[in-house]
């Protein structure tokens, strides 16, 4: 048998609640995890993802025999609490594996830069080349997977998660990854969600993750990202990065 599952009735983070209650880009916490009165003093480097996490103490190696890739880190809390989902998944008979965990600015500019030399974007003007790679690729600086608290789950395909073994898989996650605290914050739009695509792989660790993007949101404005040297950088303010896509996601009911 394998793997996968849902949680209960969601409600979407929208980017007009966002701007409503705090302006364009201040304070917005995740209300499906318990989210402190304080918000912890996350430093604008680990916001943005500009940092080793090899070199963090907050974070740990992931164990070769959780993930498919070779030295990639999470959260010392986001890995405790994936060690316990994962060993509930294990007795189920239900096959979980990480593959792909944090990834730092660098790591992500990588990813973005190769996205926008493709030459299927010959001729394109540089707001609709970025706007095509965001369909499931975020700018540098504005992805949560640097946050250390977000991890991708056995395939990158949401077809994979239809049937089969995929199947199984999203339908364990779906009714239980809650419990451990983990979330799919990336829908398919119908909870009126805006910015990236359905990513059923994708799964975020809200009681840390609703923190940093309540700090994320008091800390980070556009030109943090306009102003970062990656291609398109620039369109970040007409795409509206921080609203549509940073706080485009959805949450679980309290």
């Amino acid at each position: 048998m394998c793997t996968f599952c849902h949680c209960s009735e969601p409600q979407a983070q929208s980017s007009a609640s966002v701007a409503a209650a705090h302006g364009p880009f201040t304070s917005a916490s995740e209300t499906g995890a318990a989210v402190p009165d304080s918000i912890p003093a996350f430093s604008r480097q680990e916001l943005l993802g500009k940092f080793n996490p090899a070199e963090h103490e907050g974070f740990e190696r992931i164990p070769d025999a959780l993930t498919d890739k070779d030295n990639i880190y999470l959260r010392s809390e986001v890995l405790e609490a994936y060690r316990q989902m994962k060993a509930a998944a294990d007795q189920s008979g239900i096959q979980l594996i990480i593959r792909s965990a944090t990834r730092n600015f660098d790591y992500q500019r990588g990813i973005w830069e190769r996205k926008w030399k493709r030459p299927q974007y010959m001729g394109w003007q540089a707001i609709d080349k970025a706007r095509d790679i965001l369909t499931y690729s975020a700018m540098p600086g504005a992805s949560r997977h640097h946050w250390g608290t977000d991890i991708d789950l056995n395939s990158f395909e949401n077809d994979w998660f239809d049937q089969g073994d995929g199947a199984e898989v999203y339908a364990w996650l779906s009714a239980h990854a809650n419990q451990f605290g983990f979330h799919q914050v990336y829908d398919d739009k119908s909870s009126g969600r805006t910015g990236y695509e359905l990513e059923r792989w994708h799964w975020s660790y809200l009681p840390t993750a609703g923190p940093m993007l309540a700090a994320y949101n008091r800390s980070i404005d556009t030109p943090d990202l306009t102003h970062s040297p990656f291609s398109g950088a620039a369109t970040a303010d007409s795409l509206n990065i921080l609203v549509q896509f940073v706080n485009g996601i959805v949450l679980p009911e309290n």
